[in-house]
């Protein structure tokens, strides 16, 4: 979609999974990877003087720590524009919604001007977004507005019932949500780590996906934020930089290897007859097969008396 000459209105990003600590899978100095995502959004905001809106798992989790957050704060000091957001499940203690206060993005909301954790209809130029939180149920508006109408959620949605992210997976589609949901406009999607957008009727769902690749099996995914323009209820992708030979399978090769010598013992259990031993027994001898964490084998017989 080509860019217009008005500025747009917002821009929508979601799942930043802000944290303290490197991915398993990842080989780069993971804070300053973040720190480039942000500092790229950061400009793009600058850049159109427009806002941010966020779907959602700001952090990774709830309790941040103090170095964290300073450097949180820190990255977005420089950022004239607002950063408003509504709050995933990894964004609460205990996935309890009447705690947000307490955690990171509670610490955030009150700390700074610039970045805000709404709980009512907020107005933006040429829009009002209304916020449902995760465990919220979005809801049919009651009154029309001449503004465009914004839903910013944190629920799983998928592009379509061909796609889901596993085989017996539960949950709706975009086209369910603009179908259901004709009041609004836009609606702006986090937790599904994938990046879509899906138009139906004029009516556009954004699912922001994830700000990094966070796992191995994210390898093709390409982190991006949405150039959203209320005028024409238009939408415009934008890609964020990334580094090659960054994301490592080693961890799961380990874990296929280990499941692998599990699962051979198993069937070589079945094939002398030796599954007739006790419970006891059996574990006996797994832990003499493999090298097992004592921590481990601790827990186990603990358990077994």
């Amino acid at each position: 979609m080509k860019r217009k000459a008005k500025p747009p209105s917002a821009i929508l990003t979601a799942d930043w999974h802000v944290r303290g600590d490197r991915p398993i899978c990842r080989t780069d100095d993971y804070m300053e990877t973040q720190g480039g995502k942000i500092d790229f959004i950061l400009n793009l905001s600058e850049k159109h003087h427009c806002p941010i809106l966020i779907a959602g798992d700001v952090g990774h989790r709830p309790t941040w720590g103090d170095k964290l957050l300073n450097w949180f704060i820190d990255e977005l000091s420089p950022s004239r524009f607002n950063i408003i957001t509504v709050v995933g499940q990894h964004d609460l203690p205990y996935h309890l919604l009447d705690k947000w206060e307490e955690a990171g993005v509670g610490v955030l909301s009150k700390s700074m001007d610039n970045f805000e954790v709404i709980n009512k209809p907020t107005r933006i130029e040429g829009a009002v977004i209304l916020p449902f939180h995760y465990s919220n149920n979005i809801i049919k508006l009651e009154q029309e507005t001449t503004d465009k109408t914004v839903a910013l959620l944190h629920t799983m949605v998928i592009k379509s019932q061909k796609e889901k992210l596993w085989h017996d997976q539960v949950a709706h589609s975009a086209k369910w949500y603009l179908r259901k949901f004709p009041c609004y406009d836009l609606i702006v999607t986090g937790d599904n780590h994938q990046s879509f957008s899906v138009e139906y009727e004029g009516r556009w769902l954004v699912n922001c996906g994830s700000l990094t690749r966070m796992s191995a099996n994210q390898i093709d995914h390409k982190p991006s934020v949405y150039l959203w323009y209320a005028e024409d209820n238009s939408i415009e992708r934008v890609y964020l930089p990334i580094e090659n030979d960054v994301i490592s399978r080693e961890h799961i090769d380990v874990a296929d290897e280990r499941d692998g010598r599990i699962e051979s013992f198993v069937n070589r259990l079945k094939e002398t007859g030796e599954l007739g031993l006790s419970y006891e027994d059996n574990m006996k001898l797994f832990f003499k097969s493999n090298r097992t964490r004592k921590r481990v084998m601790e827990k186990v017989w603990g358990s077994m008396e």
